[in-house]
């Protein structure tokens, strides 16, 4: 029968498509859910740097982002059974390890994290220099972060997911929950913060900042 077929057909492509990317996220996911305990494995071993390193950025502690990294992936381990792939894993492992370090930040605060919902939010357009603009040529990581690791915790968050893990202003919508408006304007902010600091420790003056518009 036609149908037969047409199901046969699609069964093979299907299996064809999976036996081409064995550690595809989705594949993972999916022999997970269908028992095997070692493509939990697989798939902490992906995403555990990415994942680090988006904690140690945001806690700037190397010992709370590991201890942050292993709820992220308890987490993970829980609620992997509701990932509905309406967003890219990725995404939305983003999501849950943001909320990982935020949480730890409210119990262990170093500074106040203020809500975008008690600024006042408006459009802003955010197109000057970006703050790492020939930047990173120019110095070590490693000083940006202790830059960045000085800013207030919420300016911290934005301003890893975009300049050190490249994410896009709707892929940070996405992760952060955020308008676009309410990110535009945080990240702004975050930027000015940064570029004050950066030239306080470069050229121990403010008139120095970069990445100003």
């Amino acid at each position: 029968m036609p149908l037969g077929q047409s199901a046969e057909t699609a069964g093979r492509a299907r299996e064809h498509a999976t036996l081409a990317a064995p550690d595809s996220d989705l594949n993972l996911i999916s022999l997970f859910r269908a028992g095997h305990q070692d493509a939990f494995d697989r798939l902490y071993l992906k995403h555990q740097e990415y994942v680090y390193n988006i904690c140690l950025g945001i806690l700037a502690s190397p010992d709370d982002a590991r201890d942050c990294v292993q709820e992220t992936f308890l987490r993970v381990y829980r609620k992997v059974g509701d990932f509905r792939a309406q967003s890219a894993f990725s995404t939305w492992l983003y999501r849950v390890t943001v909320n990982v370090c935020v949480g730890h930040l409210r119990k262990h605060p170093k500074a106040v994290m203020q809500s975008l919902e008690d600024e006042n939010v408006r459009e802003l357009a955010d197109d000057g220099p970006e703050v790492w603009t020939g930047l990173q040529r120019e110095v070590d990581e490693s000083l940006v972060r202790q830059v960045v690791a000085e800013l207030p915790d919420d300016y911290r968050v934005v301003l890893v997911l975009r300049y050190f893990q490249d994410l896009s202003y709707e892929e940070m919508v996405e992760v952060l929950g955020y308008s676009l408006a309410q990110v535009k304007v945080k990240l702004h902010r975050a930027r000015k913060a940064f570029a004050k600091k950066w030239a306080v420790r470069v050229n121990g003056d403010w008139e120095g900042a970069v990445g100003l518009p």
